[in-house]
């Protein structure tokens, strides 16, 4: 089977994953030469939803403003992947309609109690070195995610394909 890079995979990891899961599935063999089939995967959406709130209580002028901050966000990747028989380009699987996603949390950098806590000597000090990857930035978090999702969507591929044969 070949597998084309996958449009819009601007870093290669989800044609990788992609690969992988193909060629531990037991059922696939990816190859670089001509084969028999042909796997086309075409992305549909590729987006990122906020989808938790937290109030951060800011003294401003001696008044408490409640700010709502996003602290978690969904990715979610919805694509069709035909399999086609290479040699005629007929459809020999699909198309099927995958789509996964995954949450994840964060801090926000613009909140100062987020980022700060007062050691008992009464010292302020930065959270982000102490925090052992619990507490990320949104960017750093949303990197962190993409492998996991790349990984269920491949399976997910994988599954829908092989179920036909």
């Amino acid at each position: 089977m070949q597998v084309p890079f996958i449009s819009g995979d601007t870093d290669g990891y989800m044609t990788t994953e992609l690969i992988a899961a193909l060629n531990t599935s037991g059922f696939f063999s990816v190859l670089t030469q001509q084969t028999a089939y042909t796997l086309e995967v075409n992305i549909l959406s590729n987006q990122q939803d906020r989808i938790g709130y937290r109030r951060d209580p800011q003294k401003i002028n001696d008044q408490i403003h409640k700010n709502l901050l996003g602290c978690e966000d969904r990715l979610s990747l919805s694509a069709d992947v035909t399999l086609y028989h290479t040699p005629n380009h007929t459809i020999a699987s699909g198309p099927h309609r995958i789509t996964c996603d995954v949450d994840y949390d964060y801090v926000d950098g613009d909140s100062y109690p987020d980022l700060t806590f007062q050691t008992t000597s009464g010292q302020t000090t930065v959270v982000l070195p102490f925090s052992l990857g619990q507490l990320e930035s949104i960017e750093a978090a949303q990197e962190a995610s993409l492998r996991p999702l790349y990984r269920k969507f491949s399976q997910k591929i994988v599954d829908a394909i092989s179920s036909e044969w």
